[in-house]
């Protein structure tokens, strides 16, 4: 009788963690999934703005609005996918996320470049925030509390640098304007310390030629007194650095899921390797 019991109760304790581990697995194949989605929506805000740039400044033609529309498109796909996918209480979440990428869509065409740039910079932030209470919520559960200080301390970082971008953006429009010019300047050594920071977190997007270049052209800008670079140039300059924000946050994503469970799968974070892209900024 009590080879019996002792084996019921072993099965018992088997069977239940079992369970649990089955529970655990599908949550974290929930989250990861939600995290792809909301990754690949951010890299098609980014692709979207860029789109939109470049029709506003440089060609308004059938070419560039079907391709704004096409990005659109692809943005509604994947967004209804992570209504559909996500986890069932951050739906409601993801259908407001949704309405934010319509609206960042609608009437796009008579928007000036500072509104353009304004609207998309607060859908991009929207994702990431979202993304950010995803690895948060994700991390808690599993019981990482050195990795969420970890993970906090380095996002405040990512988040400050692309508020500082955001700010520099407004700017340039006006350069012509003494008092732009000098808040161009005063943002653009706010950018290279807060880059700097991010080099330690992520040396190789810091390091490479883009890096580099983006860095000498913050010094450069900041220290002269007149203005020795044009607005097209200045958002090539944005470009590059916020490709260099996007690369070190996707490095933290990844560094982070892969301690978690899996590591995210490889993309594409550049926008110049689209026609227009250079002429967009995220």
């Amino acid at each position: 009788m009590f080879m019996l019991i002792s084996t019921i109760v072993s099965l018992a304790m088997v069977y239940a963690l079992f369970h649990f581990s089955q529970k655990r697995q599908k949550s974290n194949d929930r989250k990861f999934d939600t995290l792809v989605l909301l990754r690949e929506l951010l890299q098609l805000s980014r692709k979207h703005r860029a789109a939109t740039h470049y029709a506003l400044t440089c060609k308004l033609s059938t070419e560039s609005v079907q391709r704004v529309n096409t990005l659109y498109q692809s943005m509604m796909t994947t967004s209804n996918t992570l209504i559909q996918r996500g986890p069932f209480d951050g739906r409601p979440m993801y259908r407001i996320y949704q309405l934010k990428l319509k609206a960042m869509h609608n009437d796009w065409q008579t928007r000036s470049l500072v509104r353009n740039q304004f609207i998309h910079g607060k859908t991009i932030r929207h994702n990431m925030l979202l993304m950010d209470e995803l690895m948060i919520t994700w991390l808690t559960e599993s019981e990482q509390a050195d990795l969420v200080d970890d993970y906090h301390a380095e996002w405040l970082q990512v988040l400050d640098c692309m508020e500082t971008l955001t700010k520099l953006r407004m700017c340039i429009p006006d350069m012509d304007k003494q008092d732009e010019f000098l808040r161009a300047k005063f943002y653009a050594d706010q950018i290279h310390r807060h880059l700097n920071r991010l080099s330690l977190i992520c040396p190789l997007s810091l390091g490479s030629p883009t890096g580099s270049r983006a860095l000498q052209t913050l010094t450069d800008i900041h220290d002269n007194e007149q203005r020795i670079i044009t607005a097209t140039a200045m958002y090539e300059l944005t470009s590059d650095i916020s490709t260099i924000i996007a690369q070190v946050y996707d490095q933290i994503l990844s560094r982070m899921t892969e301690t978690l469970y899996l590591p995210l799968p490889e993309i594409s974070l550049r926008l110049a390797d689209d026609h227009q892209g250079v002429h967009g900024s995220v």
